[in-house]
């Protein structure tokens, strides 16, 4: 049995640009099949020509793995049928399919889709693949949707015709792992391991944790965890940041949900960082100001480490809108946890969400002071997303404030709800006007990326200075407005460069 892994094609251009990352999702998928079956994973997300890609890759393999948040869903149905047209089994995981799965089991998709892996998907994904090679029936697998004939109590053959004679039968969820029982990610499945990068070094993923305790509204982590924290062993961190650099990578990205829920442990993780001679390498993850802001010794820590980006959980300034999004009492912590970084050399970006019910222009436009005031390095200016089966969308639809389903639009940087005082398209302006207006002179001066990756920087600067000039021009000559430069940015989903 052959199985190809494919990380879904659909990013967020304006990140690509920073950071190209392989999926250690499917990496985990396929060291947990590899005993049994012949495994690839195919990062497509750099490819220039994806769909092309995969219609000469795909034959030969008997099942094709495909992961999508629900911006990227619909491009995800679209390499199904390239799959199904080669006569593969198709498989879904990752936050939508679990999220939708009744919906898209109810759904003409689901012709396109023989089986659905929901939630952690290592131990029902083995299952299914041993019940295939078996011809078992999935009847049982924990975790696990499927097609079954109407009236037959068999399981569907591999084709659209059987599937719209069919149900999609919903098993049970299963229960999260021990950490102890997930092996180490698979990184020699990669059929493509070029093109990935923080700035100008080589990247790689590592987890050390998985899931949150917290209760964000806009998050849909507990609707695929619950409110669970687990830990990885330290020990088992540094083999495989050990490995992730035997591969190629320079630089370690930690895309913990919470890496800061228990700082003692990340001070610790830091200490074997350092025990085990692996400074030389570059360290970025995702933290909350609060946890960052709780221990400077931490952080002084995560500098000796080898730490050099952070991605700030700030999210507002406004009382009223944290309360909103679920974040209890506001972040006074941004302040002390952005100079704690700083005075560590650590590049500090920060998630910043306007577009909530009760904003205006002004509150929109006190994210925007807030990051000047702290000088981050990469404030992203995201737009409150009511994403599928989140507490928020719950809420923004009995407000009458959602204006948009059309889930490819879902990825945090489109509008898709009007505030009780703005229309969707004001929000959206207002959002791009603080992106436009960030990356100016005083910015230039103040901002560590620069230090830390000049030849990245210089790069970048090269690119984008014809660009604004000619933006800058236009407006000079009055032959273009800052809206038509919106509406180009809007068309081309690049909204984080603006009109400097």
């Amino acid at each position: 049995m052959k199985i190809l892994l494919l990380s879904s094609p659909v990013v967020q251009r304006d990140f690509d640009r920073i950071a190209r990352v392989p999926n250690l999702g499917l990496a985990s998928l396929a060291a947990h099949v590899d005993d049994l079956c012949t495994v690839h994973v195919a990062d497509i997300h750099g490819l220039k020509d994806h769909q092309e890609y995969v219609k000469k890759k795909v034959n030969g393999y008997d099942m094709v793995g495909l992961t999508a948040m629900s911006f990227q869903y619909q491009e995800a149905l679209v390499l199904a049928r390239i799959a199904k047209d080669a006569g593969a089994e198709t498989v879904f995981g990752g936050y939508h399919p679990t999220l939708a799965a009744q919906e898209i089991g109810e759904s003409r998709d689901a012709a396109l889709i023989d089986y659905i892996v929901r939630g952690e998907g290592e131990a029902t994904f083995r299952e299914l693949v041993s019940s295939r090679l078996t011809g078992k029936s999935p009847k049982g697998i924990l975790g696990l949707s499927y097609h079954e004939a109407e009236g037959s109590g068999k399981a569907k053959s591999n084709n659209a015709d059987a599937a719209r004679a069919s149900k999609m039968v919903h098993n049970p969820d299963r229960p999260l792992l021990k950490v102890e029982e997930i092996e180490m990610p698979n990184r020699d499945a990669r059929l493509i391991t070029k093109g990935f990068y923080s700035f100008d070094v080589p990247i790689d993923c590592v987890e050390t944790s998985r899931g949150c305790t917290q209760g964000c509204k806009f998050c849909s982590i507990n609707l695929m965890y619950g409110r669970r924290f687990r830990r990885f062993s330290i020990e088992r961190v540094i083999e495989d940041i050990r490995d992730a650099e035997a591969h190629g990578a320079g630089s370690i990205f930690f895309p913990d949900d919470n890496i800061t829920l228990d700082p003692k442990r990340l001070e610790r993780l830091c200490q074997a960082i350092i025990d085990a001679g692996l400074t030389h390498l570059r360290y970025k993850t995702q933290a909350s100001a609060s946890g960052i802001a709780s221990s400077k010794t931490l952080v002084d820590k995560m500098g000796d480490a080898g730490f050099d980006g952070v991605f700030l959980g700030v999210e507002s300034i406004n009382k009223r809108n944290l309360e909103f999004l679920g974040k209890g009492k506001m972040s006074n912590d941004a302040e002390k946890a952005v100079q704690y970084l700083h005075d560590n050399n650590i590049i500090v970006s920060t998630g910043l969400i306007g577009g909530n019910p009760d904003d205006d222009e002004e509150d929109l436009w006190e994210n925007f002071r807030l990051a000047r005031k702290l000088k981050v390095d990469f404030p992203i200016f995201y737009i409150s997303t009511p994403y599928p089966k989140t507490q928020m969308r719950a809420e923004l639809e009995e407000m009458g404030l959602v204006t948009n389903s059309d889930f490819t639009r879902y990825d945090g940087l489109h509008a898709n709800l009007k505030t009780l005082h703005l229309s969707e398209e004001e929000v959206q302006y207002i959002t791009w006007q603080m992106n436009a207006r960030y990356y100016d002179f005083e910015w230039f001066r103040y901002n560590k990326v620069k230090r830390l990756y000049p030849k990245w920087f210089a790069n970048e600067v090269r690119r984008l200075a014809p660009f604004y000039a000619r933006r800058k021009m236009d407006l000079a000559l009055g032959r273009r407005t800052p809206k038509d430069f919106f509406r180009e940015d809007l068309a081309s989903g690049e909204l984080c460069k603006g009109m400097t």
